[in-house]
């Protein structure tokens, strides 16, 4: 049973890639590109583990590199600012995460109408 709570078919319309899915699922890779930047997303659902890689045409080594272990979930949040992707970080709930509530602090992929990448909190 997957640890990573998400919803696949939101990521799927906020990215507008379909992903590269490993054998049985065990991996999604998302492969986004706004020149000059590119986006590499891999997400293994049953070990709750993201990876992500920001690259900037030109340069060899990624702007960001950045991997979240034992991440409970991630939500697709549409806003004022545009689309973005929520990740939670680990050990951050006493339970089970649903990709529906807000977790509490974690990373923030923004795809639209640009692609950054940010921290955030909530009040708790």
């Amino acid at each position: 049973m997957p640890n990573f709570s998400w919803e696949p078919l939101e990521f799927l319309e906020a990215l507008e890639v379909v992903p590269v899915e490993e054998e049985y699922g065990f991996s999604f890779r998302y492969l986004l590109s706004r020149q000059p930047v590119s986006l590499e997303l891999t997400i293994w659902p049953f070990d709750g583990d993201v990876e992500l890689l920001l690259r900037c045409e030109g340069m060899t080594e990624p702007l960001v590199y950045l991997n979240l272990l034992e991440c409970p979930g991630a939500r697709v949040v549409r806003g004022r600012q545009g689309t973005s992707i929520e990740f939670s970080a680990a050990k951050s709930f006493g339970g089970r995460y649903d990709h529906v509530d807000a977790p509490p602090y974690g990373f923030r992929l923004q795809v639209q109408p640009f692609i950054q990448v940010t921290t955030f909190s909530y009040p708790v």
